[in-house]
């Protein structure tokens, strides 16, 4: 593993990055200049001026919208306060310290997500993991004061740490991305599971400290606010009630299942076809992942994250965000591009960056995620 770890392999991985990013961001400017609408604003919209009111102010920021109080404290911690800091060294307004800081997140996913593949096949295939992940349609949120981009590093990060059997640095990690956003939750119960499962079925492992370490530490950063909440509001499940004025809470995906529905009985019957199509992709890749690893804590992370995107309210429009984090499902798809002949690899990559990246420019400067 330790070969993984050459400059050499790094630079064409972290080069080709920056030239994608680069790439949406210049389409995403002729976007805004062909809609006649200001570049510079799309990095200070959405969910940026809810991180910007914390790094600002501090928790208790709320806003009444449709009947519904809408309180800042519905976001994580870890992000905010990198704002701040960043701001304290550099006299970067808040909103471009998150964007800095999302933008090396990028960058550090991008290494991060090569090595977690290159661990499970080759070179080849792992650049491919990279590219994909780098063109999906909704990774422009990667430039944008978002946790998305540092909350795939870190969770990259701990699956990396974890194949390399480091159990207290993929703890660590864990334990960073629960700080992060709701969803950290799988990454810190995938490294934790992972552990307790090899204590249980390894009896060397029950003689080594860091295992139990990895299973104790991980989910402390997500109940650690989870907790905070509880006492700043004097209520034990202050967080979920917080979640559900925002209508984001866990239904099943009884809600999910009724938007598809009412799509497939009215005259945009054929985007409700498209979204069933993607989600038996979705599932497809998920289950091929099942087929080309056994590392737990690959498998544990990306099929909790997609259960919790499937089954919880929200704004449906903002599904497709959720699932850029879940980089270990663009390897099957990676897997299968490597097997063509180059001139189809070609082929195949320059269709989807010019998709991808076409439809980010023009969702970034329209509705966008919310």
């Amino acid at each position: 593993m330790k070969s993984l770890m050459r400059k050499k392999d790094f630079l064409p991985v972290l080069a080709t990055y920056v030239i994608i990013r680069s790439i949406g961001l210049i389409l995403t400017w002729s976007a805004s200049a062909l809609r006649d609408k200001s570049f510079m604003t799309i990095f200070s919209r959405w969910d940026s001026q809810w991180y910007l009111s914390i790094a600002q102010n501090g928790y208790g920021f709320e806003k009444i919208s449709h009947g519904r109080t809408l309180s800042n404290e519905a976001f994580f911690p870890l992000f905010p306060l990198l704002e701040r800091f960043i701001h304290a060294l550099t006299h970067l307004n808040y909103v471009g310290a998150g964007v800095l800081i999302s933008s090396l997140s990028g960058i550090w996913a991008a290494a991060m997500i090569y090595l977690v593949a290159r661990g499970l096949a080759s070179k080849e295939v792992a650049l491919l993991t990279v590219i994909l992940w780098s063109i999906y349609p909704l990774s422009f949120v990667d430039t944008l004061a978002y946790t998305e981009t540092i909350f795939t590093a870190l969770a990259a990060t701990a699956i990396y740490f974890w194949q390399r059997d480091q159990m207290k640095s993929s703890a660590l990690a864990a334990l960073l991305a629960g700080m992060t956003r709701p969803s950290g939750l799988a990454i810190a119960l995938a490294i934790s599971f992972s552990a307790l499962y090899m204590v249980i079925k390894h009896p060397s492992a029950r003689k080594n400290l860091d295992y139990y370490f990895a299973i104790i530490v991980p989910p402390l950063g997500w109940l650690g606010y989870i907790f905070y909440l509880a006492q700043r509001r004097n209520n034990l499940f202050a967080y979920f009630s917080i979640q559900s004025h925002w209508g984001n809470g866990f239904d099943g995906g009884k809600d999910f299942v009724k938007w598809i529905r009412d799509f497939l009985i009215s005259d945009k019957w054929l985007l409700g076809i498209l979204i069933l199509v993607s989600c038996a992709i979705l599932l497809l890749a998920l289950k091929r992942l099942f087929e080309i690893t056994e590392v737990p804590a690959i498998l544990i992370y990306t099929t909790m994250l997609v259960v919790l995107s499937l089954t919880t309210q929200g704004y449906f429009g903002s599904k497709p965000r959720y699932f850029l984090p879940a980089f270990p499902l663009f390897i099957p798809a990676a897997l299968y591009i490597n097997r063509l002949s180059r001139a189809k690899q070609r082929a195949v990559v320059l269709a989807l960056a010019i998709g991808g990246l076409v439809y980010g420019a023009i969702a970034a400067t329209g509705f966008g995620p919310p």
